[in-house]
């Protein structure tokens, strides 16, 4: 199984600012400074040998994670970053090469389902387009968003043929032996996260989901769902005392709040992800230190490890 972070951003896509580059170039010449960077090999080596983020934006598309696993591609969630994905899958492919994406989407709120009109795997006749969501109206809902009102290119103009699957909620389903179930969140309007398997490894992609009541009454079901995942994404838009208190019934959680419930499913490795659009790199980045301490002081035997979810992020399982 391989995935791949193209999108991770929540509610708006966030183009870095100029201030946001300067800050990037700034930390690159403080860094640089007594290192021979006198031709163009020695100057890649010099980037190479820095942290990711140190080396590069977060990104500032919106939530798409590609999953590939068993010969098939899904993807989780249409936001902008599936522009970038589309392109990627149509240069890897040759012109006669049929296509079959299957496409799970959590919700419909636009960040998740912006990048689909914009898709270009979708205009060609080779693809072929399978949705799955609990959504039983999810056809509707992606035309309403190509209504000639609000984007010229209606849904029946893309080439690609297309299926819409109805799924469960609680119950898995195999596709050509990769196990998926989805689990119902508290988010307004519905979202639903996913769970993937295959090989004996499991990915749970989770996010735009609130936790109110930390009781484990309430919490033992996503526990359970999230029981033993390799790899788990998690909406970590907010600091703890926003989620609890400031942004309450907005629909996110915080870093904080995915440890406690990742140590308790024991989470192999938890991804934070659905940054809030207003942080930059280096906020993200105190996020993280800030979970990485809270998880090393309450959880020091866990087995968990925390990253950021960042363009370009892969992992093979």
């Amino acid at each position: 199984m391989k995935i791949r972070f193209w999108g991770v951003r929540g509610s708006l896509p966030t183009p870095p600012s100029a201030d946001h580059f300067r800050q990037k170039v700034l930390e690159l010449l403080r860094r640089v400074q007594g290192i021979d960077i006198s031709d163009r090999e020695k100057q890649k080596q010099f980037l190479d040998s820095l942290p990711v983020l140190k080396r590069q934006f977060i990104g500032g598309n919106t939530s798409c994670v590609q999953v590939n696993a068993q010969d098939k591609i899904f993807i989780l969630d249409m936001g902008s970053g599936l522009k970038r994905l589309g392109n990627h899958l149509q240069q890897s492919t040759t012109d006669d090469t049929p296509l079959e994406i299957h496409i799970f989407i959590s919700h419909t709120h636009w960040d998740h389902i912006m990048g689909f009109p914009f898709f270009t795997p979708a205009f060609l006749p080779k693809t072929h387009l399978v949705f799955h969501s609990p959504f039983p109206d999810l056809e509707e809902r992606l035309r309403a968003q190509q209504d000639f009102r609000f984007f010229p290119v209606d849904l029946d103009d893309m080439a690609s043929t297309k299926e819409f699957n109805t799924i469960p909620v609680d119950e898995t389903f195999t596709i050509d032996g990769v196990t998926i179930r989805a689990i119902e969140q508290n988010h307004p309007g519905a979202s639903y996260g996913y769970r993937i398997e295959s090989g004996g490894k499991s990915f749970v992609y989770t996010t735009d989901s609130e936790y109110k009541d930390l009781s484990r009454e309430n919490t033992q079901k996503f526990t359970d769902f999230f029981q033993d995942a390799d790899i788990l994404t998690f909406d970590s838009q907010y600091t703890l005392l926003e989620a609890v208190h400031h942004k309450k019934d907005w629909g996110h959680s915080s870093a904080i709040i995915g440890i406690d419930l990742c140590a308790e499913a024991n989470v192999k490795k938890m991804v934070l992800f659905h940054h809030e659009p207003e942080n930059d790199d280096e906020t993200i980045q105190s996020l993280l230190d800030e979970a990485n301490q809270y998880k090393s002081i309450n959880y020091p035997d866990a087995p968990l490890t925390l990253a950021i979810g960042y363009e370009g992020l892969e992992f093979s399982l």
